[in-house]
């Protein structure tokens, strides 16, 4: 392991600046096992303190997000923990680590994902962007949904799926045009 001899203002700028440039994957990875929203956030603050707490045991080595994963990896764990459920209930250990492969490897994939998904988002109209926030922010069942925006069920489940196909089109056409050679 390098000797890292910077001051701490320095490793503090280099966290911060790490950490924002990793964030939405660590996001995404916290997010594959931990469906719900609020849960999510929690375990995402914990894996930042844990991060931030440690950072001086990082190897600059290494690349940043393989290990930030491995923190959140038990932060994950220590949710499922806390929660009385058994971790092995979610993925066995050998599908974990492909999950945390992929996403390593992925890494300049996401990014570009993640900038159409935004856009493609951002684009919606506010009604559908509401119902989405509705369902996968407040976690609410399509039920709730409906009672909420005076619709009925089967109305929220053909809307939402019309609203999932609309954003997969556009993030896929967003994606093609990335692709394309510039001539």
């Amino acid at each position: 392991m390098a000797v890292d001899d910077r001051n701490p203002s320095e490793r503090r700028l280099d966290f911060a600046t790490q950490w924002a440039e990793s964030y939405d994957r660590i996001r995404a990875y916290v997010r594959i096992f931990v469906p719900a929203w609020h849960d999510a956030e929690d375990v995402i603050q914990e894996t930042a303190v844990a991060i931030a707490k440690d950072y001086e045991k990082y190897d600059p080595e290494r690349p940043f997000l393989e290990w930030a994963v491995g923190i959140a990896r038990n932060r994950v764990y220590e949710y499922y923990r806390r929660c009385g459920r058994d971790r092995r209930m979610l993925f066995d250990v050998e599908t974990v680590y492909k999950i945390e492969s992929t996403l390593v490897e992925l890494e300049t994939q996401v990014d570009d994902y993640l900038e159409s998904l935004e856009h493609c988002l951002d684009s919606l109209p506010k009604r559908s962007h509401s119902m989405l926030e509705l369902r996968y922010k407040q976690s609410l069942s399509t039920g709730e949904i409906a009672n909420r925006l005076k619709m009925t069920i089967n109305s929220v489940y053909s809307r939402l799926s019309q609203i999932r196909m609309a954003l997969r089109n556009c993030i896929h056409r967003r994606l093609q045009k990335t692709e394309e050679p510039t001539t």
